[in-house]
């Protein structure tokens, strides 16, 4: 970071991993931030702060990219299988596979499932917060906001 240069090709991967989960997106957002927007070379920078992918969506300094996969059996959950197809895409990743690497890791079913319930309280609770951030936004008016949560609930819940 500190001899980067616009010729510079910047290689991270999961930057912040490893930390307190709110310290490593802190850390790995700066790190994008200075990046893009001062440094302006070329990166490529893999997360699973999803919240990151999130924030950097909408930064025209940044395209957002993911590998593409192939899923079986997307409607069974205990039978869902994902082939990664070695092939760079344009986009954020749609979904985690996580729970899929459990699986295929030999982590017992009932273990997952526990897990799963885990994830759907903690994204309840991030949209909560995301929520409550864009109500108490100061350069939003509230016809703004309220255009934007209804955008975002109904792609969460679709």
């Amino acid at each position: 970071l500190q001899h980067s240069t616009p010729n510079s090709l910047v290689l991270l991967d999961e930057l912040g991993r490893g930390t307190a989960t709110y310290d490593g997106t802190a850390i790995a957002s700066a790190v994008v931030r200075k990046i893009a927007e001062e440094v302006n070379c070329r990166t490529m920078f893999s997360t699973h702060y999803h919240s990151l992918v999130e924030e950097l969506s909408h930064d025209p300094h940044v395209t957002l990219g993911h590998m593409a996969c192939m899923i079986e059996n997307e409607d069974d959950e205990e039978e869902e299988n994902i082939t990664f197809l070695y092939k760079f895409i344009e986009g954020a990743c749609p979904k985690s596979y996580g729970f899929n690497a459990a699986r295929l890791a030999g982590i017992p079913q009932e273990v997952i499932q526990v897990a799963k319930k885990k994830a759907t309280e903690f994204e309840k609770s991030t949209l909560k917060q995301q929520i409550f951030r864009k109500l108490m936004s100061p350069t939003l008016s509230s016809h703004d906001v309220m255009k934007q949560l209804l955008t975002e609930v109904s792609t969460s819940v679709c």
